[in-house]
């Protein structure tokens, strides 16, 4: 396992979102991006007192969205450049949210100090993201919650993606110069898939509820599809398949869990 010098020398402290949505955004996407934040948000149950920590916060919209709940809210995130963002995002809201800069992989908090930990569509991001589960479970009290949402790369969406692109290459033989959806990005550093997911969690957090979100992202000409439908039609369509996707976290485009530390013994602490 990596020391926290070594990983911290690997982060990008400049890392900036712009280019993370495109320009060009489609029903699917929208759907895709929203329901990711209300169904993890949903998960936090966080009352006046309770500490809630959000682990990658970015502009901090998703902990301006639980503060609004109820709790105490820390925001931890690397990026210079991000903080920046969720500096003025913060302001704005008038919600008053703590902001730290560090990494996951080496948490400045003591054990036990945080009633919920939140780490929404980062984890993939962290050089070492087990030992930034194993920090999430050692900062979070024995009877808190750590609950984790993850772009899923083996989802049926992708699957279909990654065959139709297969097909393609062989009736055209041309290889399309752009990244597919279902290859990793350069600024990840895991593909994360449910297996892989449930692997690196499993030392150190005790899964208590999976789920999924969102279904079909990725396959092909999916976007073309839910663009040129009425718009109410698309996110009908798209809301009922989201259902399904919940009981399929394995194939679902985005698994959420919902996990409770496990006993220090349990994994040699």
């Amino acid at each position: 396992m990596s020391s926290s010098g070594e990983v911290a020398g690997k982060i990008d402290l400049e890392w900036d979102d712009s280019h993370v949505v495109p320009e060009h955004v489609t029903p699917d996407l929208i759907f895709l991006f929203d329901r990711m934040i209300e169904a993890t948000i949903d998960k936090v149950a966080s009352r006046n007192n309770d500490r809630v920590l959000d682990v990658g916060c970015g502009r901090a919209v998703d902990a301006i969205k639980i503060a609004k709940k109820g709790g105490r809210l820390v925001g931890l995130e690397p990026s210079r450049v991000m903080l920046n963002h969720s500096k003025k995002c913060v302001a704005d809201s008038g919600k008053e949210i703590a902001l730290v800069q560090a990494i996951g992989e080496s948490l400045p908090f003591k054990t036990g100090s945080f009633d919920w930990v939140v780490c929404k569509g980062a984890l993939d991001h962290f050089p070492d993201p087990s030992k930034a589960i194993e920090e999430m479970a050692r900062i979070t009290k024995p009877d808190g919650r750590v609950v984790i949402s993850i772009a899923n790369f083996e989802s049926l969406g992708h699957r279909l993606g990654k065959s139709g692109h297969y097909i393609g290459m062989f009736v055209t033989r041309k290889r399309p110069k752009e990244r597919q959806a279902w290859e990793k990005p350069p600024d990840h550093t895991v593909r994360f898939t449910y297996p892989v997911l449930k692997k690196i969690v499993s030392p150190y957090l005790e899964i208590e509820q999976s789920m999924g979100i969102s279904f079909m992202w990725g396959a092909p000409n999916w976007d073309s599809i839910t663009s040129a439908m009425p718009k109410k039609a698309a996110f009908f369509m798209l809301r009922n398949l989201d259902r399904i996707a919940q009981c399929c976290p394995g194939l679902s485009d985005v698994i959420l869990i919902t996990c409770r530390p496990k006993r220090m013994d349990s994994h040699g602490q």
